[in-house]
């Protein structure tokens, strides 16, 4: 059972997707709460706190008796003194009208909202400071204390892992999997329409569509990836018969007689031709000849002007006989093959009239080959490929074999036989046609790879009784390789998925430290770390180049690749994640290096760069992060504190009043900009956005709209000093991130958590996940918080390793 104001969720409520990034506040899935309900979910009245078994019915309803008296007679007064005059009626501020709240049960259908209101009301950020009347101590704790008892109160025993919508691959998952299945780099798959993004991640099955340019984009693609990974071999050997009356005539003035070249004097034949493949080749020729003084014709047959082979024509009067040519390709491509007649004899004089005249006459050629060669395949083809007709093996059944592996690969399953059966249809209808085995393959293949099956990731339903299941030991092996490696299992993991290991708790540790082990694993950099942190959002950033002449596209991606480096440097030592916060080193190339002001670093090359003397540390200090919380033109300490409470803190900043003016727009403000911005909040519909966010990015004005060290804004000394609206104070990025890893340290490490598991499931959390993540946190704390044991915690919880038909609330 959760205690009361103990739950880190208060600090930092969980995800839910506004379309554009990962927003804090519970998530967007409500199921009204019926008294029953209400009832039987244990602890949730403010005076129920259950240790286990059942409570009685009537000890049940008196406590729904005694919240809903707390509310009527304690709460609901002090809504109306202190909250009414903003937050009453039907155009109230934030679209928070609190005047319609007459019962415990509205409170308990919109926990999301509830859940803001006491992370704010507790902080102090609400009411805001000088409102008037002024909410105090006693009636601040005793609403707060409500609010908590009321929706924060858990039984992490009866909770349900929930269920996950049906997800396709991303462009990336399915540009990975491509590549493992295949063998083949599919770079076409970055010209797919871009992903929709829900709760900061672009693989969240509730947002990502499949839209019909895709689906014929997924059809193009198949063609052209198995086209690329399966060779044609009956295209790699010649079996090929040409007419000597087709040859290229040299000399220009040898005659046809009945598809017979007539070669009446010394000359050549030629045909450029392209062997496939090296290898002995055949040439067998059909040929006869006009005997003349004491020879026959002799016919010379040459490769290339290297190889040469000479024979004598031995047959006449229309009677040819078969000649045969081996010869050797040591190199695949065009080649010029040649047949010369090369003893022309002609004597008018001689005394037998038939022999005066000798004449060589060519027929059909045909060319085969290579003979007793085996064609060296590509690694994909053989990745594919795994059985081809054989002495011992019909068509038929090699072909069921290579359907059967390849499917039950890209099913992420193994394949059955109604599977195997409707893509062997699509085989034997190709072979029907005509094509060649390898050409059938590629036919019944690109089915797969535009199958369900193949493009989402496929769980089998849950229950319908509700009841929590395990996922099957391959829909836990898949969602375990997507996790880790954005791309499908390898043999390994599919080997142990098939035998039923993977639900052996030692084996599945084993195996997620394996993957981990693996550099496929630096998907959580490229996919996780750079969505959670909005690095990708650097691509579209463009500081004034009049101001910054030097940030430029190479800088912007210098300084991505230094907050890449040092999560990619925590995971290689499983280091705890706090370092993310504190780090006193970093990774810098000489552009960089130079950029920030730091002496001694040379070249392209990225590496390692003790800090603790030059007044960065953390990614508070890293270029990507100021430069993507700043304007063009200027630092923002609004973007800078929002960025801190959305992807550190985990909250969510209370939107902007409609008739708040932008800060650009107040002329008459003067000073420095943490100055002009104060002249700014004393505007009473800005004093609630910024009271908070404004002090989180005054601590960071120490380092300009690129992230260069700088003591001035303009000729004015630069005051970097914040105090949070809950009297915690601190000065400059150091104290900033000593006060995240210190006194904030819970909150950090509880939305790091929510990001995770938001990642690992694809899916927003709920109300009910509050459980998960007091276990994950619980579990790393044992060991330093290393990221390592996050990654683990996370892969072995309940909503990960679990389903359930029944919605999280």
């Amino acid at each position: 059972m959760r205690t009361p104001l103990h739950n880190p969720f208060l600090q930092s409520p969980i995800g839910r997707h506004d379309g554009e990034r990962c927003r804090v506040g519970r998530s967007n899935y409500r199921k009204p709460f019926t008294p029953r309900l209400f009832i039987c979910f244990l602890g949730v009245c403010v005076s129920v706190v259950s240790t286990g078994g059942s409570i009685a019915q009537d000890e049940q309803t008196e406590s729904l008796r005694q919240a809903q008296k707390a509310f009527t007679n304690s709460i609901q007064p002090i809504l109306d003194r202190t909250c009414g005059d903003c937050h009453f009626g039907d155009d109230s501020d934030a679209g928070l009208n609190l005047e319609s709240v007459e019962n415990i049960e509205q409170v308990l259908n919109d926990r999301t909202e509830w859940q803001k209101i006491l992370n704010r009301v507790s902080k102090k950020q609400m009411p805001p400071k000088g409102a008037e009347p002024e909410l105090d101590d006693v009636d601040r704790e005793k609403l707060t204390q409500w609010i908590d008892n009321l929706i924060n109160n858990l039984d992490c025993s009866k909770t349900s892992p929930g269920r996950i919508t049906i997800r396709r691959l991303n462009a990336t998952e399915y540009r990975n999997t491509i590549r493992d299945l295949t063998g083949v780099d599919y770079a076409a798959a970055q010209e797919f329409p871009g992903d929709d993004v829900g709760y900061g991640f672009d693989h969240i099955g509730d947002v990502l569509s499949l839209p019909p340019i895709l689906m014929e984009k997924y059809l193009d693609a198949a063609e052209s990836i198995l086209d690329q990974a399966i060779m044609d071999l009956s295209k790699s050997k010649i079996d090929q018969t040409i007419f000597a009356a087709e040859l290229d005539d040299i000399n220009g003035s040898y005659s046809v007689n009945d598809e017979f070249r007539v070669l009446t004097m010394n000359g050549t034949l030629t045909r450029r031709m392209s062997f496939p493949a090296k290898g002995t080749y055949t040439v067998e020729l059909e040929a006869y000849g006009d005997h003349a003084g004491d020879e026959w014709p002799e016919l010379v047959m040459t490769l290339d002007s290297q190889q040469k082979q000479k024979v004598e024509v031995e047959a006449r009067s229309r009677r040819p006989s078969d000649h045969s040519f081996t010869f050797r390709v040591r190199e695949p491509g065009k080649k010029r093959l040649e047949f010369s007649f090369t003893n022309d004899y002609f004597d008018e004089d001689f005394p037998l009239r038939t022999a005066r005249d000798r004449n060589l006459y060519l027929g059909q050629i045909k060319i085969k080959g290579p003979s007793q060669q085996r064609i060296k395949t590509t690694e994909s083809h053989q990745k594919i490929v795994i059985a081809a007709p054989s002495e011992d093996l019909s068509a038929d059944q090699a072909a069921s074999r290579v359907i059967y592996s390849f499917a039950s690969r890209a099913f992420r399953r193994k394949a059955n036989r109604e599977d195997v059966a409707k893509i062997k249809s699509l085989f034997d209808s190709a072979i029907a046609d005509g094509d060649s085995y390898e050409q059938a393959l590629k036919f019944a293949l690109q089915a797969v790879l535009v199958s369900p099956n193949f493009l989402y990731k496929v769980e089998s339903p849950p229950p319908a009784d509700g009841q929590a299941h395990d996922l099957q030991t391959f829909e836990l092996a898949t969602s375990l390789s997507y996790y880790l490696w954005s791309s499908m299992p390898d043999d390994e993991l599919f080997r142990v998925a098939a035998e039923s290991r993977l639900s052996q708790p030692q084996e599945y540790r084993n195996q997620i430290r394996r993957l981990l082990a693996n550099p496929r694993s630096s998907s959580l950099v490229e996919n996780f770390a750079e969505q959670w942190l909005q690095l990708r959002v650097l691509n579209e950033t463009e500081p004034d180049p009049d101001l910054f002449p030097t940030a430029d596209q190479q800088l912007l991606e210098d300084m991505a690749t230094e907050t890449r480096m040092m999560f990619a440097d925590l995971l290689r030592r499983d280091a705890s994640v706090l370092e993310m916060l504190e780090a006193d080193y970093t990774f810098l190339n000489e552009r960089l290096a130079r950029h920030y002001g730091i002496r001694g670093i040379r070249g392209d090359r990225f590496q390692r760069v003790d800090t603790r003397q030059l007044g960065r540390g953390g990614i508070l200090t890293h270029g990507s992060v100021l430069t993507l919380t700043s304007n063009p033109d200027r630092t923002s300490p609004v973007k800078r504190g929002k960025w801190i409470m959305e992807n550190l803190l985990g909250e969510e900043p209370p939107p902007a009043l409609p008739d708040a003016a932008p800060l650009k727009d107040q002329a008459e403000l003067g000073g420095t900009l943490r100055e002009r911005m104060e002249q700014h909040r004393k505007d009473p519909n800005c004093a609630s956005c910024h009271q908070k966010m404004d002090q989180l990015g005054f601590a960071l004005e120490n380092f300009d709209a690129v992230g260069r060290w700088r003591e001035n804004d303009g000729k004015l000394p630069i005051d970097a000093s914040a105090e949070l609206p809950d009297g915690l104070k601190f000065t400059g990025a150091g104290g900033l991130q000593k006060t995240l890893s210190g006194k904030l340290k819970r909150q950090f490490l509880t939305c790091f958590t929510e990001k995770m598991l938001i990642y690992a499931l694809g899916r927003g959390l709920t109300y009910s996940d509050q459980c998960a993540v007091d276990a994950i946190i619980e579990k790393a704390s044992r060991n330093d918080y290393r990221i390592s044991e996050f990654i683990i915690a996370v892969a072995e919880s309940e909503p990960f390793m679990k389903r359930s038909l029944r919605k999280n609330q």
